[in-house]
């Protein structure tokens, strides 16, 4: 049996990557009884861009394993000022259970400084959760939200402006705040993807929120009353159903919000953290980027 090679992940591997990626979703999503979702294009596009932007932002953080010159398994993960974050670990369904996962991941987390801090949204793979334990992981499970927002509850909000490229200073002063570390780079990214954005600046808190499609990215700002009026205004903007993730114990204001608006709550992945990191409160991650 040929033996596995790890190496950077570069460039030339997106389109591979991406399509492991798909492979690894759908067998989880069929293990454990949840429909199988096929990709669209568009989808298939967002998931390489995100694997090229890491590929070029992060390039100590991105691996990937091969047997036979085959892609087997892609680790992708960034750091921003000390903080890291872990944005994609899968290993194809023939080769789980063999350390390969182990393997990236251990080399994914050499760019990371463990005792300042350290997070990942994880699925709910019982493989997965194991080996983010064994790794020093706090696991905190999660609930999702989904389902059509019920327009009668909207509020009338105020004091929340769509955001622009030119407000990456704001996004990274309350990221700092919120998870010790800026993210110009993705708030680049973000406008480049046709994401929208919204923000709030005032003496009744500062804070932006992420949105696409009929999900809500990523939220974060410096008090519970700016959270909540942001998070009321990209539910507004949502497609249904409409999709908000890793509403864990802490972020109850969220939760209030999405029971709110008539979304259903079920059992969602999971948020692992360790090192100084605290609850990061208030603040809803972005699955790929932190």
């Amino acid at each position: 049996m040929v033996d596995i090679e790890l190496r950077p992940l570069v460039a030339a591997d997106v389109t591979a990557a991406q399509s492991l990626a798909e492979q690894t979703f759908a067998d989880l999503e069929q293990r454990t009884g949840e429909p199988v979702q096929e990709p669209n294009d568009e989808q298939i596009q967002r998931g390489r861009n995100r694997i090229a932007h890491l590929i070029a932002t992060d390039p100590d953080g991105s691996w990937a394993a091969e047997r036979g010159g085959e892609l087997v398994g892609v680790a992708l993960s960034m750091r921003r000022a000390q903080i890291w974050f872990l944005s994609l670990l899968v290993v194809t369904p023939t080769e789980q259970g063999l350390g390969i996962g182990r393997q990236l991941l251990e080399r994914s987390m050499t760019t990371a400084d463990l005792e300042r801090g350290a997070y990942l949204a994880a699925s709910t793979d019982p493989l997965a959760l194991r080996r983010y334990q064994r790794a020093g992981f706090m696991l905190l499970p999660s609930l999702s939200a989904k389902g059509a927002v019920d327009r009668s509850r909207l509020p009338a909000v105020h004091g929340v402006r769509r955001g622009r490229l030119e407000d990456a200073d704001l996004a990274d002063a309350v990221a700092m705040a919120q998870r010790g570390a800026p993210m110009t780079p993705e708030w680049e990214y973000a406008h480049a993807n046709e994401v929208s954005s919204f923000v709030t600046d005032g003496p009744a808190g500062r804070g932006f929120a992420l949105a696409r499609g009929n999900d809500v990215v990523s939220v974060a700002a410096t008090t519970e009353d700016a959270a909540r009026r942001l998070l009321w205004t990209a539910l507004a903007e949502l497609e249904e159903p409409a999709e908000v993730e890793w509403l864990t114990g802490e972020q109850q204001w969220a939760i209030d919000v999405v029971v709110d608006a008539r979304l259903a709550l079920r059992p969602g992945g999971v948020v692992c953290r360790q090192g100084a990191l605290g609850p990061m409160w208030p603040y809803l991650p972005s699955g790929a980027f932190g």
